[in-house]
């Protein structure tokens, strides 16, 4: 039997631009100054303490031009959790306001979560932007994801990735496309889901063949980022999924040295005695590399395509149960790959978040995905 398998494609993200901390606001600093440029940020009108870090950071870099915000207003409907918080959403949003003050528009979307008891948020998060005439009086577009759920950012970059991509064939001057987060793993451990949903979804344009009967006997590979408390979550994105094969990856090198050991303690019983999991089948990623995520991810997905190419090949589901850093490195895996894989995006969302404790010490980092600096 001879093999059918495509070669490898050269990777999207090889070469990337990464920052964090004084470094990151030394780039916008030097970005901001070589001209005049109109900023759009995107941002959730959350309760989350690290909700404007990302703007007052591009504030503070100076630069002429204007900066216009888009507030995304979240309806997670009557009965959800984070409507506890509120003061808080109207003290964050009072300071970028206020922040902005006459340099730019401040504009909010309101963004349903529910329709009836159907779940449209994804749908609407990717609705957003709909055409790349929307961002053409941008020089830079920023996606603030510290106060976003999952749900909402992957579809929402995923959409605007398209977009740019749009552009960029029909040799259209680049809009450039950065993603901001204010990462605090302590802090996001502290923020618990609410009414969980029963059942696990793929994301919308992430559904892959899943739910097609003609490729139900292909095995099925689910890659998981692991992360503390979403124990839930994993089992019943595995009964979504019904993996043959589960690949979990989990946080290493972090700052808490033993970061990734607590996870295994804590998904012990799940991971190897209900699924019988071979510990060589663990994967390990920089928590605060989501671009090497994007690597480990990729060459694993490779592997298991290879692997079974004889047997009529697999779908790959990814899954991320992690910090919003080591996310973005599935979502930029299944963007660049599903033209060519069967890959999908399997999510569980809530009803809303319970905190138990707001203190955050969070660390600013900034990924640039697409404009200027990949133009050839």
């Amino acid at each position: 039997m001879t093999r059918n398998t495509a070669p490898i494609p050269p990777m999207r993200w090889r070469d990337y631009v990464l920052e964090k901390g004084e470094g990151l606001s030394s780039f916008w600093a030097g970005h901001l100054a070589g001209r005049e440029r109109s900023v759009l940020v995107v941002l959730g009108k959350g309760f989350d303490p690290r909700s404007h870090a990302g703007l007052d950071m591009i504030l503070a870099a100076g630069g002429g031009g204007r900066r216009h915000v888009l507030g995304l207003d979240y309806d997670e409907g009557e009965g959800s959790a984070s409507l506890a918080y509120a003061a808080r959403v109207q003290q964050n949003w009072d300071h970028i306001v206020g922040s902005v003050g006459g340099r730019g528009e401040v504009r909010v979307h309101p963004l349903p979560f529910l329709s009836g008891t159907r779940r449209v948020g994804p749908l609407n998060a990717a609705n957003i932007f709909n055409a790349h005439e929307e961002l053409t009086r941008y020089d830079d577009v920023v996606v603030d994801i510290s106060a976003m759920p999952r749900g909402i950012y992957f579809p929402l970059l995923a959409r605007l990735l398209f977009l740019l991509d749009e552009a960029h064939q029909r040799q259209e001057a680049p809009t450039n496309l950065h993603v901001i987060v204010a990462d605090d793993p302590l802090l996001d451990s502290r923020i618990m889901d609410e009414g969980i949903d029963e059942t696990a979804e793929f994301l919308h344009s992430f559904e892959g063949s899943f739910s097609r009967e003609a490729t139900g006997q292909q095995p099925k590979v689910w890659i998981p980022l692991l992360g503390e408390g979403r124990t839930t979550h994993f089992d019943r994105i595995y009964d979504r999924v019904k993996p043959d094969e589960i690949c979990p990856v989990l946080p290493f090198p972090s700052k808490n040295p033993r970061r990734g050991d607590d996870i295994v303690q804590e998904y012990r019983d799940l991971l190897f005695d209900q699924h019988r999991l071979d510990p060589r089948s663990l994967m390990y990623a920089a928590e605060q590399n989501p671009f090497e995520v994007y690597r480990r991810v990729r060459k694993a997905v490779f592997h298991y395509r290879d692997t079974l190419d004889l047997i009529g090949g697999c779908k790959v589901a990814l899954s991320a149960l992690s910090s919003k850093l080591m996310s973005l490195g599935t979502l930029m895996v299944a963007y660049e790959l599903k033209p060519q894989l069967d890959i999908g995006l399997a999510h569980i969302d809530c009803r809303g978040y319970r905190v138990e404790d707001f203190e955050s010490s969070p660390e600013l980092f900034g990924l640039w995905l697409a404009g200027e600096c990949y133009a050839v």
